[in-house]
């Protein structure tokens, strides 16, 4: 005996394939930098952040470069 599946359930399951084949961004991360430059950020920021920890105030990085996201395709 076969069951019955109405259109409705049809169509529903039909869309959820359909979008399963689509890329979804999962993460966004930092673009990948060479490592002299990613460590003379990373020494700046870590400068700013010590000095605002000691003057207890929210740390300004200002003029430093903010990170490009990208997505984890």
């Amino acid at each position: 005996m076969r069951a019955r599946v109405s259109m409705a359930t049809l169509k529903r399951l039909e869309a959820l394939e359909q979008a399963r084949g689509q890329r979804k961004v999962v993460a966004l991360f930092p673009e990948l930098m060479p490592v002299d430059e990613w460590g003379e950020l990373a020494y700046r920021m870590q400068t700013v952040l010590k000095d605002n920890i000691k003057k207890d105030t929210a740390p300004d990085y200002g003029d430093l470069p903010a990170l490009e996201l990208v997505s984890s395709r």
